[in-house]
């Protein structure tokens, strides 16, 4: 069955992205990854950085202030009311963003023709027909060398942005869609991007969509 669908799941500083970008150009799909954010932000009503500080796993702090507001009755001395009026915003969650921009990756997949970065898209349409997901890794310190140069940081400061990245990651999918992010299992194809350039690992998972059809 020919591949409709392209999922990719990348961890940081593992050029990833790039690599999605160009399949993108090569199967002739249109790129979607802060235009997933952008879309289910709209639906809410609300910014695009709300929407996105649903997709980490929160801290327990954060999770606790989240039911505390869900809980605790607005009145004169105990809660300031939010700022919006709008009573279904008022009673969102982070679960409700989550459940929007799964809404709108299965509405991107249904109608096919299409690359997806990140956005649980591998875990969403893991049932999903003409899907191809693959995942772009690669070990701390060749992705922290990457991060150095694109962001110019140093180096324990590129290390410690990878780690934190990958256990935001993990946490995410163990807690909500009860996944190892980094199991193979998961995906069609792996890539460890460590000794091998974009455009080879381009060539790699367009032979791998090919060999599906």
């Amino acid at each position: 069955m020919p591949v409709k669908v392209v999922t990719f799941s990348v961890q940081q500083g593992s050029d990833g992205h790039r690599v999605a970008q160009l399949v993108g150009q090569k199967l002739g799909f249109p790129y979607y990854d802060a235009e997933i954010v952008s879309q289910a932000a709209s639906i809410a009503g609300v910014s695009a950085e709300t929407v996105a500080a649903a997709e980490r796993w929160p801290t327990f702090i954060e999770r606790m202030l989240e039911r505390l507001a869900m809980t605790t009755v607005v009145s004169e001395g105990v809660m300031p009311a939010p700022p919006s009026t709008n009573p279904s915003i008022m009673m969102m969650t982070s679960s409700d963003y989550r459940q929007i921009i799964e809404q709108v990756v299965s509405n991107l997949a249904e109608r096919g023709g299409c690359v997806i970065v990140g956005h649980a898209g591998q875990a969403i349409l893991k049932n999903t027909p003409s899907v191809f997901k693959v995942l772009v890794s690669g070990s701390v310190e060749r992705r922290a060398r990457r991060l150095m140069e694109e962001q110019n940081l140093a180096e324990k400061d590129a290390t410690a942005t990878i780690k934190n990245s990958d256990h935001q990651r993990i946490e995410f999918f163990k807690h909500i869609y009860s996944i190892d992010w980094l199991d193979s299992s998961v995906y069609d194809m792996t890539l460890n991007t460590d000794d091998i350039d974009a455009e080879t690992a381009v060539s790699m998972v367009m032979t791998g969509i090919e060999s599906t059809a």
